[in-house]
């Protein structure tokens, strides 16, 4: 009897978070529909609060807000994002994706910077997307061969205009994240690293080390407020081949 009346209070919370999910997002739509620009977006992805459900990206304003800028000049159509966290960020990338783009994003579940506090959060993040954009959000660790076949079919051999790797901090992990999903964007696509400015091991990783090798002899934006702030900063190369 008690399996049974927890198992009943299990499915209740998940179907109340389901329902929390749908009207957060709709919330979020419609104030987005009264937003014109990419300083407006930036400004409602960090304040947005939807009876305590928050998406603030784990972004530098300004460096988030150059990046904008400078894919608002591609508009990318297929999109990998690695790191969902809060989806504040996945949120924006989808404003400045084409209006019928393809978006993916994966977060570990249990992951230290993941959003399972919200177990139903890919529920909300999977309606982030303008209308007319395909959205799939997968709780699965990246570095799973599983995972990238499961993105691979996604995808139905189109290769991705951009990559944003803000997933696994250790060198080892952003090196494998780096070279399996890396070979799936296009030539004159882009991959994105967060974290590129050196600082504290626990937030960074090896991140800012892995950044500093692979950017060599590559054609590269570094979207850094300030080399001193301990942290931050996204890194941003056009793959040539």
């Amino acid at each position: 009897m008690k399996s049974f009346l927890n198992m009943l209070a299990l499915k209740g919370a998940d179907l109340s978070g389901r329902w929390r999910a749908r009207q957060t997002g709709r919330t979020l739509r419609k104030s987005a529909a009264n937003v014109s620009d990419r300083t407006g977006l930036i400004e409602l992805a960090f304040q947005f609060d939807h009876r305590g459900i928050q998406i603030a990206p784990m972004q530098v304003r300004s460096e988030l807000a150059d990046l904008l800028k400078f894919l608002e000049t591609h508009r990318p159509e297929r999109i990998l994002e690695i790191g969902t966290a809060r989806g504040g960020t996945f949120f924006l990338l989808s404003r400045v994706a084409s209006e019928d783009a393809q978006l993916i994003t994966l977060d570990l579940p249990n992951g230290l910077f993941g959003a399972d506090s919200y177990p139903w959060r890919t529920n909300l993040v999977r309606s982030l997307g303008q209308a007319r954009q395909k959205i799939h959000a997968l709780r699965a660790d990246s570095q799973r061969a599983e995972t990238l076949a499961r993105v691979k079919k996604l995808l139905c051999g189109q290769a991705l205009d951009l990559l944003f790797i803000d997933g696994d901090h250790r060198y080892e992990g952003v090196k494998t994240d780096f070279a399996s999903y890396a070979a799936l964007v296009r030539k004159g696509g882009f991959v994105a690293l967060h974290d590129i400015v050196p600082g504290e091991e626990k937030y960074v990783g090896g991140v800012p080390d892995f950044w500093r090798e692979v950017k060599q002899a590559r054609h590269v934006h570094e979207f850094v407020e300030s080399w001193e702030q301990g942290g931050y900063g996204i890194g941003l190369l056009e793959k040539d081949s």
